[in-house]
């Protein structure tokens, strides 16, 4: 069967799975999720529930508000990240996030979870006790912000009585959150597959980032035999603070979805099959 085809009998099912797509954090590695979106697009893929940690939070937050791919490929090159960053006087932190959340609300048209064409949902880390934190109702924009609120770079964003900070601390790809939203087939987005083992770190940022990432792989790893489809853009090489490599990262996250094309048409067709 053609894979549209295939596509469009899916979608009109009378009653089908719900697809859950999650999206995991990498500072920006996470654009490579921009790439994979652009595949879906074309393929004119379904997707129920989006599930986003960290830079995951920001590009599945604009999709699932309604912005394209192409229009945050343009996005992404053209924002100055390090510009959205504002001073905070080393309370906990040495910047502010708040910029994030500014910039954001420029962009999603949408205020509240509760409007969001697909259903979304970030996930956050209480600062203090190491819980995984939820967010999936209020404001859009200031729970994306919560989520990319990486310790020691950012001061912790207080939140209903809570220190909240990056969730990828806990939950780098929210596998088991997208599950509990009710993903029936669940897609994944992994963009530390081939992180480790490509180099020393040459500075003191990239060196932190590394060790977190080091910590976010054992969790990661748990979380993958959750999901039924992998997609794994090859960007280890690319730098997690190289927010000029727009292009780059997008390509490998392009190339990674088309890999696991004919994957996909299998998980699908085994459901059209059924019915």
């Amino acid at each position: 069967m053609e894979f549209r085809a295939l596509i469009d009998r899916f979608k009109n099912m009378p009653s089908r799975p719900k697809i859950g797509l999650c999206l995991a954090g990498g500072a920006a590695r996470g654009l490579s999720h921009i790439g994979v979106l652009q595949v879906f697009e074309e393929i004119g893929m379904p997707i129920d529930l989006i599930v986003g940690t960290s830079a995951g939070a920001i590009v599945g937050s604009l999709w699932a508000s309604g912005v394209n791919s192409e229009k945050m490929h343009r996005l992404a090159r053209k924002t100055e990240w390090w510009f959205l960053a504002k001073p905070a006087l080393f309370d906990m932190g040495l910047l502010s996030s708040q910029g994030i959340e500014d910039w954001l609300k420029r962009i999603i048209q949408v205020k509240e979870f509760k409007e969001m064409p697909i259903e979304f949902v970030a996930t956050a880390t209480d600062f203090l006790t190491g819980e995984l934190v939820v967010l999936h109702n209020g404001d859009v924009a200031h729970a994306v912000r919560i989520s990319c609120t990486i310790p020691g770079i950012y001061k912790p964003v207080r939140y209903q009585g809570r220190e909240l900070v990056d969730g990828g601390l806990v939950q780098n790809l929210p596998a088991q959150v997208s599950r509990a939203f009710g993903a029936e087939i669940l897609i994944g987005v992994d963009v530390h597959a081939d992180l480790l083992g490509t180099g020393v770190p040459q500075t003191p940022v990239v060196a932190l980032i590394h060790s977190a990432n080091i910590l976010q792989r054992q969790h990661e790893i748990v979380q993958l035999d959750m999901v039924d489809l992998i997609i794994e853009p090859k960007v280890g090489h690319l730098s997690p603070i190289s927010f000029n490599a727009v292009d780059q990262f997008v390509e490998h996250g392009q190339a990674a979805a088309r890999e696991r094309l004919d994957e996909l048409a299998s998980l699908l067709g085994k459901v059209v099959g059924g019915n």
